[in-house]
C-alpha cells in the first residue's frame, strides 16, 4: 500500500484519539497499520508520521487539541533530537492547525473571569 494511503488511515486512525490524555502506545497503532500494510515496520510508521500533525509522548501517539500538548511536544523533541528537527515537526503541526499557535494575542490577558470583563465592559 502506498504511504499516501497509509498516512491517510493514520489521520482517520487518530481523529478519535485527540489529546495528549487519548495517547496510544506506538506498538498498538503498529498492530492496526499492520492491517493494510503487514510490512510496515517501526521505522516506516515513524516515517509516516513524521510529516503529519501527530505528537509523540512518553504515553504513546496523538493528535494535538491545545497549544500547551505542542508546546510539550516541542520540549520533548528538544531533548532527543534537537531544535531544528522540534521546529520542523512543529511547523507541520501548525499548517495542518494553525489556531494551535500560542503567538497569537491574548485578548482577554489581564482579566481572570467572566465577572472581570462584564466590570471592564461598564467602565469602558
Amino acid at each position: 500500500m502506498s504511504d499516501d494511503s497509509l498516512k491517510t488511515i493514520l489521520m482517520q486512525y487518530f481523529q478519535h484519539r485527540t489529546g495528549k490524555e487519548n495517547a496510544t502506545p506506538r506498538e498498538q497503532v503498529l498492530r492496526f497499520i499492520r492491517i493494510y500494510d503487514p510490512e510496515i515496520d517501526d521505522r516506516r510508521l515513524r516515517k509516516l508520521y513524521s510529516s503529519l500533525p501527530i505528537c509523540s509522548c512518553e504515553n504513546g501517539l496523538f493528535l494535538p487539541k491545545r497549544p500547551e500538548e505542542v508546546e510539550e511536544f516541542k520540549a520533548y523533541l528538544m531533548k532527543g533530537w534537537g531544535p531544528l528537527l522540534a521546529e520542523r515537526r512543529v511547523q507541520i503541526i501548525f499548517s495542518f492547525y494553525p489556531w494551535l499557535k500560542t503567538t497569537q494575542p491574548d485578548l482577554f490577558s489581564g482579566f481572570n473571569d467572566l465577572d472581570d470583563i462584564q466590570q471592564a465592559k461598564k467602565t469602558s
